[in-house]
Parts: C-alpha cells; structure tokens; sequence
C-alpha cells in the first residue's frame, strides 16, 4: 500500500515574512469583535425586570385555594366563620355609598367578627378561598357583558373602579392587564386589609407577593389625589414614585432581586436621567458580573448621553 506524503516547504525569499498571516488577521478580527461586545453602545431601558417566581410554588397554592374553596361548599362553616362573610360583603356594600357613618359602622362590625372568627383559621381560610372563587366567576361575567352585578360589588367592593382608575384594563373591551393568578393575589391581599386578620395562616406566600410587586410594578396604582389636568411629566414621576416604592419592597422580599438597576430604569423613564446613571453605576459596583452587566452599562451610556444633551 502506497501512502502519498507531502512535505510542507517553507517559502522562499519575501514570502516567508508574510507567513502565519492567517492566523494574525483572525486574532485581530476575534480580538475587535470582542471590543465589539464589550465596549457599551447606548441602549433605551423598557421595563424592570420581572421577580422570580416559583412557578411550581404558585401553581400548589392555586390547587390548595380550589380544594379549600370546595371544602367550604361540602362542609358546613364555623358559625363565627359565616357571620365574617357576611360582614365582609355588607362592609364592600357599603364602602361604595356616601353614608360615611354606614360605612364606619359596616367597618366596625367587620373587625368584631374577624375577631370572633380568627381561631377558626381552616374556617377562616376556606371562607376567602369560597369567595375568592365566587369573585373570579363574577368578574368573568362582567368581562363578558359589561355588567356590574350587585354579587361582584359585595365580593369585590370597588374593584372595577379601581381597575378603570389604575388603566388596569383596554378600555371598552375590558380586557384586564393580568391573568387569573394576579386576580386570585390582589383579591387574598384585599381581603386580609379589609378583615384585618394576619398571621402565618391568612398571609400571602412570599411568591404570591413577588406577583403582586411584579404586577404593581408594570401597573401602578394611580394617586387619587392627582389632579386629572397634571403636566404630564408631573405626571410622569408621580407614577414613578409609585414604582420606585415597589421596588423597594421587592428589594426587602428579594435581596438578590437587582432593584439599583430596575431604580435606574424607573428614572431613565420619567425623564430623571442623572439619577438614572447613579443607579446604574450602583448596580454595576455592587454586581460588576452578573445576568444584566452589559445592559445596565449600555442603560448607562444611554443616560450619561441624555445628561450631556442641551434643553
């Protein structure tokens, strides 16, 4: 068998100098692509970035809502239990009249039975659950007809006020900004304000509350005493007021949720771009390598250009 060798023969005269050009063009091409990807290029911020949920988490505390939602139906409740129902719905009745002593009163009574009610916190449990559940079939049918019906002004007090106030909705669609899981979060943290009950057993997971933050922190609740006419801008920071107190709950919930950078997104869009590249700086001394590095310094770039513009 016959093996055909070829022998590599240097060149000769000024060719040799040229030799192994090849490999020097790629290391500088290699090397300036780098700089490429290294080197900040101005980046607009669009929004904070979103908490980390446990998905699994969530979905076991929806199923234990449903269970405890149809234990409520096929077991009679505590009396205490029921009476709290009963209280909760006249208070969120009330709460939408002009009868401000009525409402004191439906106020006071609701904190009694809570009272009477909270050693029974299986009962107490099972209650929210049933009328969580009940809610949610009320506001579908709202969705679909654009009915407000009495049952969902009893369970829900001013929720559709307040979705129409907060721009939580499309308009004459009605075309809620969330989904069920958000629903079922903000009517459990209504219901606990409202009863005034605490504790491990009623309490929102830590989870269910990066939702709710989460959610809050792309639909802030509007300021009531905002006047409809406000500059805009005004406008504007007010709302980031809102988002940046968020943020800060976030940050004490989630200590490794990245807040100096969603701060720096936050005033990068209400026009506030000096406070911008602050919290961006920040987030890159305390995370100098980390998920969002090279977006925070492109955010950078961006703000420290827009504070050199001209007015």
């Amino acid at each position: 068998m016959r093996l055909d060798v070829t022998v590599n023969q240097r060149p000769a005269g000024w060719r040799r100098h040229l030799e192994g050009w090849q490999a020097g063009v790629l290391a500088v091409l290699l090397g300036g692509g780098m700089l490429l990807l290294v080197m900040p290029r101005a980046a607009e911020p669009t929004e904070p970035p979103a908490p980390v949920l446990d998905e699994a988490l969530l979905e076991a505390t929806m199923r234990a809502d449903e269970v405890a939602a149809r234990g409520a139906v096929e077991t009679e409740l505590d009396v205490d239990v029921r009476a709290l129902g009963r209280e909760l719905r006249a208070y969120n009745e009330a709460s939408l009249g002009d009868d401000e002593d009525a409402f004191a009163r439906a106020r006071e009574r609701t904190s009694e039975a809570a009272h009477r009610a909270a050693p029974q916190s299986d009962g107490v449990r099972a209650l929210r659950a049933y009328q969580m559940m009940r809610f949610l079939n009320e506001l579908a049918r709202w969705r679909e007809t654009g009915v407000e019906s009495g049952e969902l002004r009893a369970l829900g007090g001013d929720f559709i006020a307040t979705v129409v106030r907060n721009r939580w909705c499309e308009g004459a669609t009605r075309e809620l900004f969330m989904g069920e899981r958000e629903l079922r979060v903000l009517f459990k943290k209504r219901w606990n304000a409202v009863s005034g009950l605490e504790g491990e057993a009623i309490a929102l997971s830590v989870d269910e509350e990066r939702l709710r933050l989460g959610f809050l922190l792309l639909h802030p609740f509007r300021n009531l005493n905002t006047p409809v006419s406000l500059d805009p801008a005004l406008a504007e920071r007010t709302v980031a007021a809102q988002r940046l107190r968020t943020i800060e709950r976030l940050a004490e919930l989630d200590p490794s949720y990245p807040a100096a950078l969603a701060r720096g997104i936050v005033f990068y869009k209400s026009g506030q771009h000096l406070s911008a590249a602050d919290a961006f700086r920040q987030h890159l001394e305390a995370r100098d390598d980390g998920p969002y590095t090279l977006r925070a310094r492109n955010f950078l770039k961006a703000a420290l250009d827009r504070t050199q513009e001209g007015p």
